[in-house]
Parts: structure tokens; sequence; C-alpha cells
């Protein structure tokens, strides 16, 4: 990943250039304005995949609600004798089981996606904070 390529990048040259302390200031300050840019973007993909998230989780639950809904439906059309409606709304609930087969995929999907985010936006901020810690103690 290049924001590790360019810590690493940092760190190799404060060993290498003790004699050439402007540039290792000017390398560490350009990385740290690129990390607070990137910071800023992961940020945002992780907001935006937990809110996905959230939104499909209701979404499946929702879904669920209605799939034991047509059951009732179902289970009372029948005791009503209404073969027609006991179709219908196994017909519903044959639907609504493949949506539901879809959610939970799309759950499963987001949630390993911010599971996969989260340690790269908490590698960031610590990596942000060294820079910042080099640059306060001086070069």
């Amino acid at each position: 990943m290049s924001i590790f390529s360019r810590i690493k990048d940092i760190m190799d040259g404060k060993i290498d250039a003790l004699d050439g302390t402007e540039d290792l200031e000017k390398m560490v300050e350009d990385n740290l304005r690129d990390l607070n840019r990137d910071l800023g973007k992961v940020k945002a993909e992780v907001a935006s995949v937990l809110a996905d998230e959230q939104r499909l989780k209701r979404e499946l639950n929702e879904c669920e609600e209605n799939i034991e809904k047509m059951e009732r439906y179902s289970i009372r059309a029948q005791d009503e004798g209404n073969e027609g409606d006991v179709r219908t709304f196994q017909e519903k609930k044959a639907v609504m089981a493949e949506k539901l087969s879809e959610l939970q995929a799309a759950v499963q999907w987001a949630s390993s996606k911010s599971e996969q985010l989260k340690p790269i936006l908490d590698q960031l901020i610590a990596d942000i904070s060294e820079l910042e810690s080099i640059k306060r103690d001086g070069f």
C-alpha cells in the first residue's frame, strides 16, 4: 500500500539523511499532507460502508418481518379455505425469500468491508501521529 511505503521512505530518510535535515523536513511535511488527505478519504469510505451496512441490516430485518407476515397471512387464508390467497401469499413469500438471501449476502459483504477498512484507518491515524511526533521532536 502506498501509505506504508511513504512511511518507510520517511523512516529510511530519517536514518540516511542526518545532514539533509531540510530534505527530510520537506519529505515529512509532504507525506504528512498526503496522509491527512488519505485519512479524509478513508474516513469517508468507512462512514459510507457503515451507513450501507446499517441500511442493509434494516432492509434485512424488514424483509424477515414481511416473510413472517406472508406466512401468517397464508395460514389464515388456508384456515379460511381460500386457496387462491394461499398461493398468492406463498408466491410473495418466495420472492421475499430470494430477496432475503441477497440482502444477507450484501450485509455480510458490507460487514466484511468495514472490518477491512477499520485497521487501515487505525494504521493511518497511527502513522500520522508518528510523523507529527517526528516533526515536533525535530530532525
